[in-house]
């Protein structure tokens, strides 16, 4: 199996290095991540300037870029033989619910949606990440199932979500089929700036809200892995009222 590993949170990230050398014994597995941090890029690309990239290691590359940018070098540039399938994360934090609309870590699986298994981003629910190795557990039963169920058949642009609680591996209480969430309204910017100086840091997330029942945010609120498959058509018809006016 050939592997694109990538994520948001930059190729420092402690989490993606251990999944790197945890799955390159098994595959041909390429490193390839932003040089800093991108949280919160969604799947925008660097389209007006060149993008750099560095080459740190074997088969390991920062890329002076955005997540989805990782993924085009990766697929046009770097790698000489295209990848069966793109890994994004292990991310740092939750991406669940309204999340996923300006996630980096998702915005880079959606840029791999065309390749040969659907692409997998992962997530740590928790605001603490010491229990690398349960999101690597879980990381590889995914992978197994992705590749058992999806080798021979066209999967559409489908992407996996997976947000895994920060749970010792024991205390995990299964894995569960979820649909996205719901948030309330995000905390207002954070002023930051002086008299002369307007400045603002973007607030938090809201906090889950609705029926909450068969979602990810549930999923993660009873210590289960919550996989949430996502499609990029976001079309919806059945939404569409009246007839659409004459020109």
């Amino acid at each position: 199996m050939r592997i694109l590993i990538t994520n948001d949170d930059g190729i420092d990230s402690e989490l993606t290095q251990s999944l790197f050398n945890s799955l390159k014994n098994d595959h041909e597995v390429y490193l390839i991540a932003p040089a800093k941090d991108k949280s919160g890029q969604g799947a925008a690309i660097t389209l007006r300037s060149p993008v750099d990239i560095v080459k740190l290691d074997q088969n390991i590359y920062s890329v002076d870029g955005t997540p989805a940018d990782c993924v085009f070098m990766g697929l046009m540039a770097i790698m000489k033989d295209i990848p069966d399938i793109v890994i994004s994360g292990i991310n740092k934090g939750a991406n669940m619910g309204d999340d996923v609309i300006h996630s980096g870590t998702l915005g880079a699986a959606f840029t791999a949606r065309k390749l040969k298994y659907p692409p997998i981003a992962l997530s740590i629910a928790g605001k603490s990440f010491e229990n690398t190795d349960t999101s690597i557990h879980i990381t590889k039963l995914i992978l197994n199932y992705v590749i058992d169920n999806y080798s021979e058949e066209q999967h559409d642009g489908i992407v996996f979500n997976v947000n895994i609680p920060n749970l010792p591996l024991n205390e995990i209480k299964g894995i569960s089929l979820t649909r996205l969430g719901n948030r309330g309204i995000p905390l207002a910017p954070e002023f930051k700036g002086s008299e002369t100086k307007i400045s603002y840091k973007i607030g938090k997330s809201g906090e889950p809200n609705g029926d909450l029942s068969g979602t990810d945010f549930e999923a993660i609120k009873t210590g289960k892995v919550s996989v949430t498959p996502l499609f990029w058509d976001m079309t919806n018809h059945s939404k569409l009222k009246g007839q659409l006016p004459d020109v």
